[in-house]
């Protein structure tokens, strides 16, 4: 009797957190991206303005096509060129009620979101190849089911000269106690998973591809880091 009291005392923070998880999954998440984000704005600020300059797909004065994997609370929005057309593509409507909220608070009512795609990353259903001056993805290769596939998407959505913008957290394996913290909470963090992001990102099928590493300082969220983040393009 003992050994079974003693295991449904250490489950019952579990089973809890799970319940949280599943009911008020939306409002927290929503909570945690917009402190990620807001925590790494100054570099993302520079990796937008320098990717986007890589772009040789897009002739002057034209709108610029965009994709986004997972719109989470639309942070990056901010940071589109002014007029582009926008196409959203989530495996969930859970964050689409924070769209029309990001668009009002940045101000980019300049933005055209002409479609919005439920389909899994893997797949982009009713995305054509060859159709994207620019991909962004922020924190979501943790959580699909295949990274060599969204990759392989990405790659087939982009127009010749296009660009994909990434950020992804990682694996800490230079820091032996972060690490072993990440494995400890990767089970409660239902479908993301701590990846190594260099070489997963490396794997790709880019054929010009730019790395960087950031330490986020923020203490509540410093399980996220390393954060990897840069771009790749399509010749």
């Amino acid at each position: 009797m003992f050994w079974i009291y003693l295991i449904g005392v250490m489950l019952m923070p579990i089973v809890a957190l799970k319940l949280f998880m599943k009911y008020f999954s939306g409002t927290f998440l929503s909570l945690i991206m917009k402190l990620m984000h807001s925590n790494i704005e100054t570099v993302k600020t520079k990796l937008f303005d320098e990717a986007i300059s890589k772009i040789k797909s897009n002739k002057k004065n034209e709108r610029l096509e965009i994709l986004e994997l997972g719109i989470g609370t639309g942070e990056n929005f901010r940071h589109f060129p002014k007029g582009s057309n926008v196409t959203i593509l989530d495996k969930t409507d859970l964050f689409l009620p924070y769209l029309n909220e990001s668009i009002k608070k940045n101000n980019r009512n300049d933005l055209n979101v002409s479609k919005l795609v439920v389909s899994k990353a893997e797949e982009m259903v009713g995305i054509e190849s060859d159709s994207m001056d620019l991909v962004v993805h922020t924190f979501i290769l943790c959580s699909v089911d295949d990274y060599t596939k969204v990759m392989n998407q990405v790659y087939r959505v982009l127009k010749p000269g296009g660009v994909c913008i990434f950020m992804e957290h990682s694996i800490d394996n230079e820091n032996k106690k972060r690490k072993i913290l990440q494995k400890f909470i990767e089970p409660l963090m239902g479908d993301c998973k701590f990846l190594d992001m260099k070489k997963v990102l490396n794997s790709g099928p880019y054929d010009h591809l730019e790395l960087k590493k950031y330490t986020v300082n923020r203490s509540l969220i410093t399980f996220i880091n390393p954060v990897v983040y840069g771009y790749g393009s399509k010749s």
